[in-house]
């Protein structure tokens, strides 16, 4: 019974995390193979440098949860986050423009004003 209510919270969310697939996620036109370490977009695999990978899997992983650059920075790197500087707003920068190329600022990762990045799962 739990696990059914966990799998019908996780489609309401737009991901799949089901129990045999816990190394796969998978959202409306994007598929992270944490595993593999490789990402699919709209069916094309999209190349990611090791950091660019495992932010945006830290963020996929609480899709909604808003984070700051250094929260991002200390779960990512496992350094301190106070002088992460530019590192992370460049990482997800980067990770837009490989994800959406063609709306950059748009995407599965956003913005949120005076806070951080958080995951959508819609776009």
């Amino acid at each position: 019974l739990v696990e059914d209510i966990i799998a019908k919270l996780s489609q309401v969310a737009g991901c799949t995390h089901g129990k045999q697939e816990q190394h796969i996620w998978t959202f409306p036109g994007l598929e992270i193979h944490r595993r593999k370490q490789t990402v699919c977009c709209n069916g094309l695999p999209v190349p990611l440098s090791h950091y660019e990978f495992f932010t945006l899997c830290f963020l996929a992983e609480h899709p909604g949860w808003v984070f700051t650059k250094e929260q991002i920075y200390e779960a990512v790197w496992n350094e301190p986050g106070d002088a992460c500087g530019a590192a992370v707003a460049s990482v997800i920068c980067q990770v837009r423009r490989k994800l959406w190329p063609e709306n950059p600022t748009g995407g599965y990762i956003r913005t949120v004003v005076n806070s951080g990045y958080k995951f959508e799962a819609v776009i």
